[in-house]
């Protein structure tokens, strides 16, 4: 019972750094006030589709996107967009090396970014 409440001490501290880890990398940088990019998923593989929810890009007519990481930056299309807030399907490179990458979108002045993990 003693190795028990060692274990819980021990796992506990353990469990709140990597809750606050992953809610920091979870934040969403923007430049504009009131921008925000959103994956659906934090972790991707190369070669699938990602879908994200952008908010804010008001007056934009197109959205740019690409990711920037230690091998580069990788170009992920423009594509129209009809209102400020929308949803987008982006095609992952199949050759992206994994790593930890800064998607970000910009469009009417206006940016955000979030790091996500290609895997």
């Amino acid at each position: 019972m003693r190795k028990i409440r060692i274990y819980f001490k021990l796992a506990l501290p353990a469990f709140m750094i990597i809750s606050l880890a992953l809610t920091w990398s979870t934040v969403v940088w923007s430049h504009g006030e009131g921008t925000t990019i959103v994956p659906k998923s934090l972790n991707v593989k190369s070669g699938s589709e990602l879908e994200v929810t952008v908010n804010g890009l008001m007056g934009a007519k197109t959205a740019t996107f690409h990711l920037t990481g230690m091998s580069g930056k990788y170009e992920l299309g423009e594509f129209p967009i009809s209102s400020d807030d929308f949803t987008q399907v982006l095609k992952i490179p199949a050759e992206l090396p994994p790593g930890s990458y800064r998607l970000t979108v910009e469009g009417g002045g206006k940016s955000a970014k979030v790091v996500i993990s290609i895997y």
